[in-house]
């Protein structure tokens, strides 16, 4: 049986990032349903970080850590979104802060040999995945060097994204529109103009109109803190793109190596693959997870 810990937050961080008092840490911990579930023996095998969807409650990130990673005795620290920071474009440094402390506090009791795992669903995850890139990159005060080597050995597990955000200005016609069985080209065609158009909205309204381009060339050119990355998406996904996803899988491998393992489904849809493909699903977080042991046991 797992048990839930609730950390407490250092302060003393580099002028550069941000700083979080106790009462703040605490209301990020809230607002973000940050807690750590640790595993019922120790040491964990792996120290993992669960980035949740927009919107995902308490009860099912502690299903996704029970269901993929607890059962293969690991700590996770779990973390969503603040859906209203997300919608208003503020920032999201806070939680990703407060999530890599708590990591780093699970991961200073374990062997040096013990990876770190990010395992993120849909752009409320992908968008804190992008937030912990630029920390881990640019950590002057050397807090997460421990996060930033073990994730190194550890792999990201990409669930249902990341999305590409595709704005009005960047709209091409049918070559938007993914391939959804139930619609019709014209159909997609239109569905996918319309959610740019809410993009477009969203972006003026927030005063981001660069946000979208910024996010996808993190993804696409600066997620080089851990090279080792698992895909699982579907064609029939309403929200994420697959052909882009195909696009960002292929530039990674082929142009800068990653060892990369893809699940493309043709059914499903957003978020639902677990539920959908639950034996393919757990395999393929097991196999991840013991190529991250064993590559940890080879750096020692």
């Amino acid at each position: 049986m797992a048990k839930t810990e609730t950390l407490v937050a250092p302060t003393n961080i580099s002028q550069k990032m941000l700083s979080l008092s106790s009462s703040a840490a605490a209301a990020v911990r809230k607002s973000s349903h940050i807690q750590t579930l640790l595993p019922s023996s120790s040491p964990p095998r792996a120290v993992v970080i669960i980035l949740g969807h927009l919107g995902a409650s308490p009860e099912k990130l502690n299903h996704y850590a029970e269901k993929l990673y607890l059962r293969n005795n690991c700590a996770v620290v779990t973390a969503a979104s603040p859906p209203s920071r997300f919608m208003l474009n503020k920032s999201l440094q806070p939680t990703v802060l407060v999530a890599l402390q708590d990591a780093t506090q699970v991961l200073e009791t374990t062997p040096p040999s013990t990876p770190l795992v990010v395992h993120l669903f849909s752009n409320g995850g992908a968008f804190l995945l992008e937030e912990m890139i630029r920390l881990l990159k640019q950590d002057d005060s050397s807090k997460f060097d421990l996060c930033a080597a073990r994730h190194k050995i550890g792999f990201q597990f990409f669930d249902s994204c990341p999305c590409f955000v595709r704005p009005a200005w960047n709209f091409d016609g049918l070559t938007s529109a993914f391939p959804h069985p139930t619609f019709s080209v014209v159909g997609r065609t239109m569905y996918a103009l319309a959610a740019s158009w809410s993009l477009t909205v969203w972006c003026t309204l927030t005063l981001s109109l660069h946000r979208p381009m910024r996010f996808w060339n993190t993804v696409l050119h600066e997620n080089d803190v851990c090279r080792n990355h698992v895909y699982a998406y579907t064609t029939t996904d309403l929200a994420t793109d697959a052909h882009q996803v195909d696009k960002l899988i292929k530039h990674l491998r082929e142009e800068l190596s990653y060892d990369i393992t893809t699940f493309r489904y043709e059914d499903s849809n957003h978020c639902r693959l677990l539920h959908d493909h639950e034996q393919e699903y757990t395999k393929a977080v097991d196999d991840a997870l013991e190529a991250a042991i064993q590559r940890g046991s080879q750096s020692t």
